[in-house]
């Protein structure tokens, strides 16, 4: 295959950003604070400060965007709002936590002041009076944004509120929340199943009789399950079972919620109805991003997962290649299906993180995640070098913008990019407070040729663990190349230097 272009400032949408950016620039969790494409930003409908007559705009009369937990993503996400201008209400769901509302305030570069009002809300029994917080600053509002998995929810239900209250159509939603499938894998699949869908064979247990009805049905057959908790994110729980005794033991670990004990509290806010108990897929696992406005889908980028064993877990991401159409020829069977997946769930409006499996039957949904793909957004400048434009991108133009500056001029699916990509989680083989990342290591992973970006979500001083899901991920390393054989090799001494351990931990 032909290089693809070499990345370079000529070619890249981006513009030079408004402070130099490096790849040790760093926000809230370690994300890569990369700017909005200037081409993007020029086109936007900005959320001013001042009327025609250049007159101040009060509180009440400025467009205004409601932005619910910007976490993850979400902290670029409202990064990119205020910079187009518009004053911003910050509503944090009943899902996250007290010191993640903390650390945002203390690493995303804003101040209570710099918001027109922060609501915390309490659950869903209290959405009036979270509404008529959100009213008592303005009833100008353009748009209510998602910025992570804990606010999907609390998202459309702020919507569709204020759209009735305000008597209007243009605060969109993503129009499912009527239904569980924006955040329950059991009710995804049953969706998609009934459309005529290929769907996972599955079981929602919520005694022991439905752990051993489920079993039954794979009598005489390879006893290789998943287990893994209903809602969720992050692949807290998710646990490879191959056997029948593991598969009772994941069930009581999840039960008793000890899947979550080692998180520091980020995914403790989900209560679990039931356990899914799963046919264990085999096969390789691909991303599908995409973007939808009205109906019509824009998928904007899609990704390979490598997942290997690590530490004793089953499959641990260790990286994700991206790829666009003509890289391997399921990819767009895998298109045709995840397309079928957003018209059968109903989704309307917004972003998706979409898991597919791609098997011996052909594309199988993993799961549904209906928000912007997380990551702490380390994705969106690598995006932007290969491809000209990102998710978050597309996401804002869709919901700021009527699509008009990349939505409507992009291509339907990824069809071409200007170099090769290789998105590669950090592992630690280690547990204990982190004492420094070895200097003779890590000066050797950044001389690899296609080496381009880092981020880290550990710091000295702070508690590392060894890697078994993404919360224990402590860091990522960006690989960019515009030939695939020397990000190849790149790749393979990279796991060579992090299998040999770049983390030394203080002794005890």
């Amino acid at each position: 295959m032909a290089p693809r272009p070499k990345p370079s400032s000529a070619v890249v949408v981006a513009a030079a950003p408004e402070e130099p950016w490096t790849p040790a620039m760093e926000t809230m969790h370690g994300e890569v604070g990369a700017p909005p494409p200037q081409s993007v930003i020029d086109q936007m409908s900005y959320g001013s400060v001042l009327d025609e007559n250049q007159r101040p705009l009060s509180q009440q009369e400025r467009a205004t965007v409601v932005l619910v937990d910007p976490l993850s993503t979400g902290v670029l996400l409202q990064k990119r709002v205020f910079s187009l201008g518009y004053q911003v209400i910050l509503v944090w769901s009943d899902r996250s936590q007290p010191a993640s509302r903390e650390k945002h305030l203390e690493r995303s570069g804003y101040t209570k002041e710099d918001f027109a009002e922060i609501i915390v809300h309490e659950d869903e029994e209290h959405l009036e009076e979270t509404l008529s917080k959100i009213l008592a600053v303005t009833t100008n509002i353009v748009a209510v944004m998602c910025g992570s998995e804990h606010g999907v929810l609390l998202e459309d239900a702020i919507a569709e509120g204020l759209c009735e209250k305000l008597g209007v159509t243009h605060i969109k939603s993503s129009g499912m929340y009527s239904t569980k499938t924006k955040v329950d894998k059991h009710a995804q699949a049953n969706t998609i199943r009934k459309a005529g869908l290929s769907a996972v064979r599955e079981s929602l247990a919520r005694s022991e009789d439905d752990v051993q009805a489920f079993l039954d049905q794979f009598e005489g057959e390879e006893k290789c399950f998943v287990v893994k908790p209903q809602t969720g994110a992050g692949s807290v729980g998710v646990t490879f079972c191959d056997s029948e005794q593991a598969v009772w033991d994941a069930y009581h670990k999840i039960l008793a919620g000890e899947h979550k004990a080692h998180c520091r509290a980020k995914y403790r806010h989900y209560t679990h109805a039931g356990v899914l108990l799963q046919e264990y897929l085999r096969g390789t696992e691909y991303i599908v991003n995409s973007v939808i406005r009205n109906g019509e889908i824009k998928t904007t980028a899609m990704f390979k997962y490598d997942k290997r064993p690590c530490n004793g877990a089953a499959f641990v991401c260790f990286s994700k290649e991206l790829m666009v159409l003509g890289d391997e020829p399921q990819l767009e069977e895998i298109l045709s299906y995840t397309e079928n997946v957003l018209k059968a769930v109903g989704f309307q409006n917004g972003a998706i993180h979409a898991e597919i499996m791609y098997t011996a039957r052909g594309p199988v949904l993993v799961e549904l995640n209906c928000r912007l793909h997380g990551g702490n957004a380390a994705w969106v400048h690598p995006a932007n070098l290969c491809m000209g434009y990102d998710q978050l991108s597309v996401f804002m133009d869709a919901y700021l913008n009527e699509g008009k500056a990349l939505y409507n001029i992009i291509p339907s699916r990824p069809e071409r990019a200007r170099a090769y990509c290789q998105q590669v989680k950090m592992r630690s083989f280690v547990t204990g407070t982190l004492d420094c990342v070895i200097p003779e290591q890590w000066a050797r992973i950044q001389a690899l040729p296609s080496y381009l970006e880092h981020t880290f979500g550990v710091f000295p001083g702070e508690q590392i663990l060894k890697t078994v899901d993404m919360p224990s991920v402590p860091g990522e390393v960006t690989l960019v190349h515009d030939d695939r054989e020397v990000l190849a090799r790149d790749y393979e001494e990279l796991n060579n230097i992090l299998r040999e351990g770049i983390f030394q931990v203080k002794e005890t």
